[in-house]
Order: structure tokens, then sequence, then C-alpha cells
């Protein structure tokens, strides 16, 4: 077991140290360079299409896409905190509006002795 390990430690320093050189040999040259980047852009170009093309199949077969539900859960983040702020104020409007517990037991009392 420990021989594997080995093997599989030394792989992948030799293949670490192959790709930092053949990393480093392609930067300094320029055509190469410039080949990498070009690749890049064309890379990214596909990629947009691509999810593009993705996003109006799952719209065609009217299954939500990311984005959709990105912008599902803003719309019932915001809704769900304006209801707090909803809830806040009815709770402050009804605290208002009831008498405080102590004046309420007085007068219950008071109306129990003018009955008698």
């Amino acid at each position: 077991m420990a021989r594997s390990d080995d093997l599989i430690s030394k792989f992948r320093q030799m293949t670490e140290e192959g790709l930092s050189s053949v990393f480093s040999e392609a930067m300094t040259n320029d055509r190469m360079r410039k080949g990498l980047g070009r690749a890049g852009e064309r890379f990214m170009a596909n990629k947009q299409n691509f999810d593009r093309n993705v996003e109006s199949m799952l719209d065609f077969v009217n299954i939500p896409s990311k984005r959709d539900v990105r912008e599902l859960k803003m719309r019932l983040d915001h809704l769900s905190s304006q209801l707090l702020n909803l809830s806040i104020k009815l709770d402050r409007v009804l605290a208002k509006d009831k008498p405080a517990p102590a004046a309420a037991a007085v007068k219950s009392h008071a109306r129990g002795k003018s009955k008698s």
C-alpha cells in the first residue's frame, strides 16, 4: 500500500512539474499566448450560446431556468420582508387599541361591585 502511495505522489509531482513547465513555456511564447487567448474567447462565446440555447429549451418545455428560480426567490424574499413589516405594524396597532391588563381588571371589578 505504501508503495502505491509513493508511486502516486511521484506521478503527481511529475505531472505538476510538467504542467508548470508547459504553461511557463506557453506564456513566454507570444504566438502560443495569443492562441490560448483566442481559444479562451471562443470557449466563452460558445458557452454563452450554449447557455442561451439551454435556457430557450427549458422555456420551451416550461421548466424554469436557474435565472427564473433566482428571480422568483428574490421576489419571495421581498414579499416575505413586506409581510413581516406589516405584521409588526399590525401588532403595534393592536397593542395601542388594547387596554392595559391592570386597567381592564379594575374596570371589570368596578362593574361587579355596582351590580351587587
